[in-house]
């Protein structure tokens, strides 16, 4: 049912690009904070071309869905769904964060009590607790850079000097005046958005939100970072669906800063050698990802043109090799036509993309580009001195390309358990999910369960599933702190954002993973559960 406008006090604007399972959570946390009802959520979607419009309208049908039918970046989709807001402030939030029950509260307590700020942030976590640097910020100088980009900042994070780009020596539990806040969650009044234009869309990705930030401070509003409430960001979730095209974005938004601010930001660097810089760190940030990508190619291509080699030499000596008696010209010709037949078919069919690779997918591709190479041999009577020795090679590269992706990383996984010991797992939870997920574990051995916290009203059993309950949920803070865990494996349907956030801010624990089941498998029949449950769990 419709809210009424009048009763309206916060609108959440979130951007969408094909997070649909981060963007339940994010929508469930803002369901479990106070003063939700007196706020309104409004979604706008950038094209995403999936089911994110079908799976959010269906789990929360009070969201006022925006579906664009582009990309019109960041910015702009903001400016967009604040046109529909009702509310007096504005929340800007990202749909892979999770934010904490007191967030909403606090954030409008605190913009009432400060009317000098224009603008909040909260402090935010990485999904392992550390703090998120660039939740406080300064307005980026050029020594600021040069300091950040040759690493000072981290080395000396407690010098005001080499720690400023990203504010390292302020102490993150104090609350205090900065430059600029994170665009994942910024905090204003719309009367004030709307006063200083709301977003410059030429900011397609990154760079918008310290533009923001700018202006906030040049209408006299000051901008501040509060850390009495705090929300965790899963950085990048969004972007890195497009992650050429997220790079090229955030260093042309560097570009437009530096040319839009030049006239005003302290130093003595020349305008052309801040734009050298940012040509040379893009050219080396998309260097670096450029060869990640390329890198199982690389491989492919070195196997394919070994096993050939191989295969043509087994076959000929001791009575000579082709390499010898035919012309080079040939042996090149045949190395690249057997290159050209894998490597294009492979990239066809997907099998260097992540989401389309299967074990199925590779063993068919390589017996296409495996007969798409015979065959093309008999249209060159010369390369086809020895058929029997390139179908016999292009079956054994077949073979090896599949053994290289799907054996070495299980015989990699087997020596780290020989190494180190199996993963303690504690389950929050009761009742059937529960149950299938420890026994899921059980079956594949994915980890030991070290124990139980309980989730249910009323007296606490001892022992739940042959496992010890270690205690109840609500007591998650001192169970972390007394117990040594790996992995707490979440499988109830209660609010446990906050309980997760206050407990990872507080107790700074190290590589703790945690996992959870989809909420929508809590509201089917359990006749349709799957017998493997699907986790969902926080990550970078």
């Amino acid at each position: 049912m419709q809210q009424n406008t009048d009763d309206i006090l916060i609108s959440v604007v979130i951007v969408n690009y094909k997070v649909p399972e981060y963007l339940i959570e994010t929508i469930r946390s803002l369901r479990d904070a106070q003063l939700y009802e007196k706020t309104e959520v409004i979604v706008v979607d950038n094209d995403s071309q999936d089911h994110s419009q079908q799976i959010i309208t269906t789990q929360f049908p009070e969201i006022i869905w925006i579906q664009m039918k582009n990309n019109v970046g960041f910015g702009k989709a903001c400016n967009i769904g604040v046109k529909k807001a009702q509310g007096n402030y504005i929340l800007l939030l990202n749909p892979d964060t999770v934010i904490s029950k007191n967030t909403l509260v606090a954030s409008i307590n605190f913009m009432k009590e400060n009317p000098e700020v224009g603008m909040m942030g909260p402090k935010i976590l990485n999904p392992d607790g550390t703090l998120q640097e660039s939740c406080h910020r300064s307005f980026p100088s050029p020594m600021d850079a040069v300091y950040h980009f040759l690493g000072l900042g981290k080395i000396f994070p407690n010098n005001k000097r080499f720690g400023k780009y990203y504010l390292t020596y302020l102490d993150p539990d104090i609350s205090t005046q900065v430059d600029a806040i994170s665009g994942s969650f910024m905090f204003l009044s719309r009367s004030l958005y709307n006063q200083i234009g709301g977003f410059d869309e030429r900011f397609f990705m990154y760079g918008e939100d310290l533009d923001l930030c700018w202006r906030v401070s040049d209408a006299g509003f000051k901008v501040w970072y509060f850390p009495d409430t705090k929300i965790i960001h899963r950085k990048g979730k969004s972007s890195g669906k497009v992650k050429l095209r997220s790079r090229l974005a955030f260093y042309e938004a560097m570009v437009i800063f530096s040319t839009k601010y030049k006239s005003r930001q302290s130093g003595f660097f020349p305008g052309w050698f801040i734009f050298f810089g940012i040509f040379i760190k893009a050219s080396i940030s998309l260097g670096a990802n450029f060869f990640k990508y390329v890198t199982p190619a690389i491989i492919d291509l070195i196997i394919i043109n070994t096993i050939l080699w191989l295969g043509i030499v087994s076959r000929f000596e001791p009575a000579g090799s082709p390499y010898h008696t035919e012309k080079p010209l040939t042996m090149i010709t045949i190395h690249s036509l057997i290159s050209i037949c894998f490597l294009s078919i492979f990239a066809y069919n997907g099998v260097y993309v992540k989401r389309r690779y299967s074990i199925i997918n590779i063993f068919l591709s390589a017996m296409m580009a495996s007969v798409l190479f015979i065959a093309a041999l008999f249209f060159f009577k010369s390369m086809a001195f020895s058929r029997i020795a390139f179908a016999i090679s292009s079956l054994a590269i077949s073979i090896v390309l599949v053994f290289w992706r799907e054996f070495i990383p299980q015989v990699v996984h087997r020596f780290r358990q020989i190494l180190y010991s199996p993963s303690k797992i504690v389950v929050v939870g009761s009742g059937t999910i529960a149950q299938m997920v420890i026994r899921n574990i059980e079956e594949q051995k994915t980890g030991k369960i070290y124990g139980v916290l309980w989730t249910e009203q009323g007296k606490r059993p001892g022992e739940y599933e042959g496992y010890p309950v270690l205690g109840s949920f609500s007591d998650l803070k001192g169970i972390l702190s007394k117990h040594d865990i790996d992995t707490l494996l979440i499988s109830t349907s209660i609010s446990w954002y906050s309980l997760i956030i206050d407990a990872l801010s507080s107790l700074k624990i190290k590589n703790l993973s945690i996992q959870w089941v989809p909420h929508e498998y809590f509201s089917i029949n359990e006749e349709q559960i799957p017998p493997q449950i699907p986790l969902r769990d926080f990550s970078i």
